[in-house]
């Protein structure tokens, strides 16, 4: 398939951006991003319960769609990979608003990672640090001050704040 009309089939397909989240691959694929932070957690049904509300409250933030998602085009900017491209919705990878490589001491942060694309983890942020894209303004400088004010509001929220103190009792 070329990308064209993997992004034709993302484009109409009604579920696309939600697909994904209906799976459990995101919560398994989320403990190794903050298994540091969280190393005395231990990982039962029960905090995967939680974690799966924390996607799902990150997901919300970032207005179910990817991080980086902008509204205007006739074809949607966020796709998979190309090994992906036969998959009918967009299939979210884990990215770091500070990036791992520039700042691996803040990477294992819970409040530090998105609901990305591929395109958007490797095309768009590729290794820079959230504040960095914000000089290619426009829609995607929107895009991510409107992302992140939702997310500040989100961490500073009570529902927020319990279940952070859940998962890590």
């Amino acid at each position: 398939m070329k990308l064209i009309e993997h992004r034709q089939v993302i484009n109409g397909n009604p579920e696309a951006y939600e697909t994904d989240l209906r799976s459990d691959r995101l919560v398994k694929s989320v403990i190794n991003h903050i298994r540091q932070d969280f190393s005395e957690v231990r990982f039962d049904q029960k905090k995967k319960a939680i974690l799966k509300e924390i996607v799902c409250l990150l997901f919300e933030a970032q207005e179910h769609r990817p991080f980086f998602h902008v509204e205007g085009t006739e074809l949607p900017l966020c796709w998979n990979r190309p090994s992906d491209w036969n998959i009918r919705y967009i299939k979210y990878e884990w990215g770091h608003l500070l990036s791992q490589n520039q700042m691996p001491e803040k990477s294992s942060s819970i409040e530090n990672i998105g609901l990305y694309s591929a395109r958007c983890n490797q095309h768009i942020q590729s290794s820079m640090n959230i504040q960095e894209l914000m000089v290619y303004g426009g829609l995607l400088a929107q895009r991510i001050s409107n992302v992140l004010t939702n997310r500040r509001i989100l961490f500073a929220s009570k529902k927020w704040q319990d279940l952070i103190t859940e998962l890590k009792k």
